[in-house]
């Protein structure tokens, strides 16, 4: 089995945190997240779907992820070099290249060393092209606990996120076994 694969039971969850932290939350996705499936996974990793308003939930995601009060936004060339598009995300896109995928749909726009953009190609590589998703996990994913974890605090919806979200990145960070 290939490293990537030996952490091929994350992919779902890989899928939904990209989601989560590429893109503030429209209506069909609050929708989708308090689907009994969803909600219920959700649950298990310690997050419960959102209560709050479209509105709040925007104000929210932009606080936490966009323009962090004590931190930067979760962007690898923002955390190594201080800068966007770095070295990080030239070789995002390389592989998203060599892949043959485009990056991340629906991120609208978001950096290609995104965590979520990151995440959501993983999750779209692990199968498909499983030596490419394992240079994801190796070169692009040990910046992500510190960035997540500046941003985990309160009890909210995207403070359990960052949580669960950090707790996903420290796992696919672990060594194949």
């Amino acid at each position: 089995m290939s490293p990537a694969g030996a952490h091929a039971e994350l992919v779902p969850a890989a899928r939904l945190f990209g989601r989560l932290l590429v893109r503030e939350l429209d209506a069909p996705t609050i929708a989708e997240l308090h689907g009994a499936g969803v909600a219920a996974a959700l649950r298990e990793v310690g997050v419960e779907p959102p209560r709050a308003t479209i509105d709040e939930l925007a104000a929210a995601y932009a606080a936490r992820f966009l323009h962090p009060a004590r931190a930067r936004p979760p962007v690898q060339s923002l955390w190594v070099t201080g800068h966007y598009d770095g070295d990080a995300a030239v070789a995002v896109r390389g592989i998203a290249k060599a892949a043959g995928r485009e990056l991340a749909e629906g991120a609208r726009g978001a950096a290609p060393d995104h965590l979520g953009c990151i995440l959501l190609l993983w999750s779209e590589l692990v199968h498909e092209r499983p030596e490419l998703a394992e240079r994801l996990r190796r070169d692009h994913l040990t910046w992500a606990p510190a960035a997540l974890a500046a941003v985990v605090g309160t009890a909210d919806f995207y403070g359990l996120v960052a949580s669960a979200a950090a707790r996903l990145v420290q796992r696919l960070c672990e060594p194949a076994s």
